[in-house]
């Protein structure tokens, strides 16, 4: 069945914002402006909270048709929220409950709102690395009365072992080597927000296509019907994608877009 592309998903850090520069390229911006102009929608999804976008300015005023944020778990087109699941309360009990045993740096993200228990060395690095604030310290136990869409653990990767015993119920998606990972509801993804998302607008699967750099993209690459990896992503990125690109500091990204708009030319076959 023929189709065509008609709109696209990108991840930020590593796909549109280089992790070395903190910045986005002016290739991708370039890029992002012939994708528009052939008419393709373009969408966020990412692992950030809207008001790390927002307050940071992470996109650097690049207006984008909707954002699938929270690895799917808050999605939303300007004042809408298209699609929201938050975690399970008693996941977020025992989480706190978990806390109060065995302390460690801890970050509670709200539709509106981040914050974090307490900071450390851990906390300071990862953030650096990111390019990002580190969020404000208040009494997470609020969190028991909110609706929590991800919770952030800088956590080794054998305490993260130890953790997944306690939240049965929940996802865990590491992306810091040693320090730091995404925790979700269980049945969670980017994709899952992603086909909300694409529902909302009217196209298929089939006529989206994904690009991205990180293990949390995955979901998205592998159902999109062009999955495309970023040549900087890891070996099991590429192996879930249908094409991969340059790296993020040789224009990849410009590349990726350039290969839909080619793929579109040539009224690309797209088996769904």
């Amino acid at each position: 069945m023929e189709k065509k592309i008609k709109a696209i998903f990108f991840d930020i850090d590593g796909t549109l914002r280089d992790f070395q520069t903190k910045q986005i390229p002016d290739s991708t911006k370039e890029a992002l402006l012939e994708a528009r102009k052939a008419g393709i929608l373009l969408f966020i999804a990412t692992g950030r909270h809207k008001l790390e976008m927002e307050e940071e300015n992470l996109l650097e005023g690049i207006p984008f048709d909707g954002y699938v944020t929270l690895n799917g778990q808050y999605c939303y087109c300007g004042d809408r929220i298209i699609y929201d699941l938050p975690i399970d309360p008693d996941e977020v009990e025992r989480t706190l409950m978990f806390l109060e045993e065995e302390p460690f740096p801890c970050m509670f993200m709200e539709g509106d709102r981040m914050y974090i228990n307490m900071v450390n060395h851990v906390v300071e690095k990862v953030q650096s690395d990111i390019g990002t604030r580190i969020p404000p310290i208040l009494n997470v136990e609020r969190a028991k009365n909110q609706r929590i869409y991800q919770i952030i653990p800088y956590v080794s990767y054998d305490m993260e072992q130890k953790l997944k015993k306690y939240l049965c119920g929940c996802e865990f998606m590491r992306w810091h080597d040693e320090m730091g990972c995404d925790v979700i509801p269980a049945g969670g993804s980017k994709w899952n927000g992603i086909m909300k998302m694409a529902e909302h607008y009217g196209f298929s699967a089939g006529e989206m296509a994904a690009i991205g750099d990180g293990n949390n993209d995955i979901s998205m690459i592998t159902g999109a019907g062009l999955g495309i990896a970023m040549g900087n992503a890891s070996n099991e990125v590429k192996s879930a994608a249908g094409y991969v690109t340059d790296s993020i500091e040789t224009d990849g990204l410009k590349k990726a877009v350039f290969h839909i708009l080619d793929y579109n030319s040539l009224g690309g076959i797209i088996n769904e």
